[in-house]
């Protein structure tokens, strides 16, 4: 090769390497979690402990952007429409799972959405009110078989986590139960206690000790393989005889625009592991009766496609309409 050839090779060389510029490094701006619920709630607060712990993780302001309504669906749009660069995060919950059953959506759950890390896991109570003449969970399915439709449930809303975990019960023990739904986990509480209602199944917290602790409220059942250590007292589902495939957790995760290279949701994912692992995130999440976690990509996104598959089919079984 002559020297000119040599010297026009290395010249078309760099053009090539200028034509193509190096990703911007990432993180090299604020960051964003999308929560699809109002501030003040249990998800809002986590949302925001994980912001705050990763902020100096990722060396960027990671902020908190509530955009509730559509069960969490209003949420999910703006983090599938946003650029796929792993500045916007999804805070997905339960409902998530749910939304596709109960809301015409404008994208496909299970597709535009890619898993980054599960952060909490949430575990339901079945409750019945002190008033109320139940003591176990066999003896709400003797009194529902023997009168149909006469026994009432409250929840915080249709397609949440306490209603759909209602629907799964009462489903596999061959019952019905009426569903009283409420604004909320703290209006439906109030129904159980002041007897409007006879059950409710719910997340458990100090609250909720405390009035199990008072009688105001028996804990039947915690909906999940073993007992709680915060109620020991209470039978795992499993110890009714219903089956082992009962257990229902109102989880919650971080996921984001398919699409997002995997080196950016690597890097989200290392530092969502550093952030659950601090001292302080896991005891202010623990203090909130949440078992704290940071789980693998894979392993999350496999999770979060079952869910998907399992409450959209019990939605639709149990007659739930987009809307």
């Amino acid at each position: 090769m002559t020297r000119r050839a040599l010297m026009l090779s290395a010249a078309a060389t760099g053009l090539s390497s200028t034509a193509r510029p190096a990703r911007a490094a990432f993180p090299d701006r604020t960051l964003r979690i999308l929560v699809g619920f109002a501030a003040g709630g249990t998800v809002d607060t986590i949302a925001r402990i994980l912001a705050n712990a990763l902020a100096p993780i990722l060396g960027q302001q990671v902020i908190v952007e509530n955009k509730p309504g559509g069960s969490g669906s209003i949420a999910a749009n703006a983090a599938i429409y946003a650029e796929p660069d792993g500045h916007t995060l999804l805070f997905g919950i339960f409902s998530l799972a749910v939304a596709p059953a109960l809301t015409k959506l404008s994208y496909d759950t299970a597709r535009d959405l890619t898993a980054v890390s599960q952060v909490a896991s949430v575990p339901l109570l079945m409750f019945a009110g002190g008033k109320t003449s139940f003591n176990s969970v066999a003896e709400v399915v003797a009194a529902a078989r023997a009168a149909p439709n006469t026994i009432t449930y409250a929840s915080g809303g249709v397609g949440s986590s306490a209603h759909m975990a209602a629907e799964l019960f009462s489903r596999r023990a061959g019952i019905q139960l009426v569903h009283v739904p409420f604004r909320g986990s703290a209006a439906a509480i109030q129904s159980l206690i002041s007897g409007d209602v006879q059950l409710l199944w719910d997340t458990p917290t100090s609250a909720t000790r405390g009035f199990v602790d008072d009688k105001q409220l028996k804990s039947l059942a915690v909906m999940t393989r073993t007992r709680l250590p915060a109620f020991r007292e209470t039978p795992a589902i499993g110890e009714a005889g219903l089956g082992d495939d009962l257990e229902v957790q109102a989880w919650q995760g971080v996921l984001v625009r398919a699409g997002t290279p995997p080196e950016i949701v690597a890097m989200l994912h290392k530092a969502i592991v550093q952030a659950m692992a601090l001292p302080d995130t896991r005891t202010r999440i623990e203090a909130m009766s949440v078992e704290p976690m940071a789980t693998e990509p894979a392993a999350f996104e496999t999770f979060f496609q079952s869910e998907v598959a399992r409450w959209t089919d019990l939605a639709r079984r149990a007659g739930l309409n987009a809307q």
